[in-house]
C-alpha cells in the first residue's frame, strides 16, 4: 500500500534526470538482488503488463554472471521459490503495479553489485527475439 522501491535505473544514475522528455529504456541497471531463505515470493502484474526479472540459482557464491533475465508476458504471475536469487521486477511499460505476496517471515539475504563487484546488473528490457 503505497510502497515503492528504487532497485535500478534505465540510464546511468549520474545521467538521470527528473524533468524533460524521457529516453527509450533499453535496459535496467540493477544495483541489488536478494533471496528469501524462509519462504517464496509471488508477484503478479495488476494490469497485465509484461516484465523482466533476473534470476540465479541458490547458493551464497552468487556473482553477476550467474543471473539470467526472464521475460514474463504479463498474462500470469511469477512465483519464486525460497533461496532463489532475484533482482527487481522491471516492467517493460513506463509504469506498472504489482501484487506482491511473501511469507510471514521476510528474511532476506542481499547482494549489492556496485559495492561487491563494482558493477550494476544490466537487464535487457525487451521481449526475447525482439
Amino acid at each position: 500500500m503505497g510502497d515503492s522501491y528504487l532497485f535500478g535505473w534505465s540510464n546511468w544514475p549520474e545521467e538521470a534526470t527528473t524533468s524533460g522528455a524521457g529516453t527509450l529504456r533499453r535496459r535496467a541497471l540493477i544495483w541489488r538482488a536478494n533471496y528469501h531463505p524462509d519462504g517464496g515470493q509471488l508477484v503478479y502484474p495488476m494490469r497485465g503488463q509484461s516484465f523482466v526479472v533476473p534470476l540465479a540459482l541458490p547458493g551464497d557464491d552468487v556473482t553477476p554472471e550467474r543471473f539470467v533475465t526472464f521475460w514474463c508476458d504479463g498474462s500470469q504471475g511469477l512465483y519464486i521459490h525460497p533461496n532463489v536469487w532475484h533482482g527487481a521486477f522491471v516492467p517493460l511499460d513506463d509504469h506498472a503495479e504489482f501484487l506482491d505476496r511473501q511469507g510471514r517471515v521476510h528474511a532476506r539475504v542481499s547482494v549489492d553489485f556496485a559495492r561487491e563487484f563494482g558493477c550494476y546488473l544490466a537487464t535487457p528490457l525487451r521481449q526475447p527475439g525482439a
